[in-house]
């Protein structure tokens, strides 16, 4: 497991280098939309944590991040596959949601 920061970017980063092809999968301008703002949240929890800190101790931010570890292996694989866009886009959708609420957790240093 990586430290909270270094979750958000991988899921920041993953979905950033595979933005186009991604879109490419969409199948309906629904799907694009939804791609493009889980892409933008993705985003704004990484960079709205850089050069804060989290509570290393705090059993919220273990358990997200322990949690965003699991849904980033599944998007990496989904991602890695481009099979089932809407699967992938939950996938998406799940480990964005999770980052939110650990990007919420994030303290001022």
């Amino acid at each position: 497991m990586q430290s909270p920061l270094q979750e958000l970017e991988a899921t920041y980063f993953t979905l950033q280098s595979q933005i186009d092809a991604l879109n490419e999968d969409c199948q309906t301008q629904a799907q694009s939309n939804m791609l493009s703002a889980q892409y933008v949240q993705a985003r704004q929890n990484y960079w709205a944590c850089v050069n804060k800190a989290f509570h290393d101790d705090d059993p919220q931010v273990v358990s997200l991040t322990n949690q965003i570890d699991a849904a980033n292996q599944q998007l990496s694989n989904a991602v890695g596959e481009l099979g089932d866009i809407t699967q992938t886009l939950n996938y998406i959708t799940n480990v964005v949601t999770l980052g939110t609420q650990l990007a919420s957790n994030v303290i001022t240093v």
